[in-house]
């Protein structure tokens, strides 16, 4: 008779417990924009895409930006919804410079847009503290 009690309190334990063993393990941690990482960086763009991201919460617009010593890097622009409010218009070819923060995502170096400046017109995506003005 006295296994009854310790049989209900292992089945309730069970049933408190299950749904934690049933969730996705946490999404990528998403750093956030540090000034102090801030660079300027100069290039030409091999690739701009909208897809889902963290940073932009929701679709956002990215651009592989190869640089001088031929290395490439990804820099996450804005929400793709912003960009294309303000009728921003990034192409292959592109020679642009970008002022962000450096950080590492999901392993590997990104900027984190705060300008870019395209010929002679500078495109603000977040202020002085890295906080997105979209």
């Amino acid at each position: 008779m006295k296994t009854w009690p310790v049989a209900i309190l292992v089945l309730a334990l069970l049933a408190v417990t299950a749904p934690a063993w049933a969730q996705k393990p946490a999404a990528n941690h998403v750093p956030k924009y540090d000034p102090a990482t801030e660079v300027t960086l100069k290039g030409t763009v091999v690739e701009v895409t909208d897809r889902q991201c963290p940073v932009s919460g929701g679709m956002g617009s990215h651009v592989t930006l190869k640089l001088a010593d031929d290395k490439t890097i990804e820099i996450h622009v804005a929400s793709t919804k912003f960009v294309k409010a303000y009728d921003i218009v990034l192409n292959k070819g592109d020679s642009i410079e970008v002022t962000g923060s450096k950080v590492q995502f999901e392993g590997v170096d990104t900027i984190f847009a705060r300008q870019i400046k395209i010929g002679n017109d500078t495109f603000v995506f977040r202020d002085k503290d890295g906080t997105p003005v979209w």
